[in-house]
């Protein structure tokens, strides 16, 4: 079944330019799942890849973020049910890859919330090789909170676990909320909760020094409002820049899959780390 997609545009003020460097160029993939795909970037916004023995084409989003290193989104359109989409971290410098791939209607109780599967992977060398190392997950993020400012907001993401991210709000971004949605943040008395805190799952990758993709879920937004996303970055912790995409459904029912950047500073999230998690045990 066809579904349409209206393009929100509204957390990309700060997304860095689209990046056009890979126009022409054909990649083999070699995925730790088993399977070789092919991608091939044919003009600025379309590529074919090649999965599992099929041959499909793609409007594309490519994000260069550092020296060989490009953030590269897409999915089919029009858009199928279920909808899936895939977005690469394509590392030509190392010859290396990671694909997170987004779905939404694998749960049966709850069809719009979003699930991921990442899969590493090399690049073959022009010289036929394939890399041995490939980028893994990490825990050089645990412990720390970078406090995002996507241009219309401003929102905390605090690493909390190597399995787990909680959300916070500096004072700034807490005055503002309460002056234009107050609802967004008030408990059951009509004031932000202080003993509880919001928190769902992460995936935490190095890509090298310094750069980093992030997967993070929605699922218990999901549960809870019928509508969440999968959140997928990739980080300049050097520069404090990042861009990503988000994945999913948003609070008017509207299919949403679109690239977005923020600036970001460091924040010190230490009581938001000591209070009691909603859902999950450690």
């Amino acid at each position: 079944m066809e579904i349409k997609c209206d393009r929100h545009e509204g957390m990309s003020i700060f997304r860095p330019p689209l990046c056009y460097e890979l126009t022409g160029r054909k990649y083999t993939l070699v995925l730790d799942n088993g399977y070789d795909n092919v991608i091939e970037f044919i003009t600025d916004e379309e590529l074919i890849l090649t999965e599992k023995g099929t041959e499909k084409r793609y409007p594309y989003d490519c994000i260069k973020m550092a020296d060989g290193c490009y953030f590269v989104n897409f999915e089919e359109r029009p858009l199928k049910d279920p909808r899936r989409g895939t977005t690469i971290v394509l590392d030509t410098r190392e010859s290396l890859v990671t694909v997170c791939y987004a779905e939404l209607g694998r749960d049966p109780k709850f069809p719009r919330m979003p699930s991921t599967e990442i899969v590493f992977g090399g690049v073959v060398r022009p010289d036929g090789t394939v890399p041995r190392i490939r980028h893994g997950y990490t825990a050089d993020m645990v412990g720390t909170s970078i406090d995002w400012n996507y241009g219309t907001f401003n929102i905390a993401h605090v690493y909390q676990s190597e399995r787990f991210y909680r959300v916070a709000f500096t004072p700034r971004a807490l005055e503002r909320i309460m002056r234009n949605s107050p609802d967004m943040m008030a408990g059951s008395d009509g004031r932000p909760p202080e003993r509880k805190i919001y928190e769902d799952y992460a995936e935490y990758i190095k890509i090298r020094d310094g750069l980093y993709a992030v997967s993070l879920l929605e699922t218990n937004l999901a549960r809870r409002n019928d509508h969440g996303n999968s959140l997928f970055f990739l980080m300049d912790l050097k520069e404090l820049h990042d861009c990503g995409r988000a994945f999913g459904t948003n609070g008017e029912g509207l299919d949403e899959n679109y690239t977005f950047g923020a600036f970001g500073a460091w924040y010190d999230a230490s009581r938001e780390m000591s209070l009691e998690s909603m859902y999950y045990i450690h």
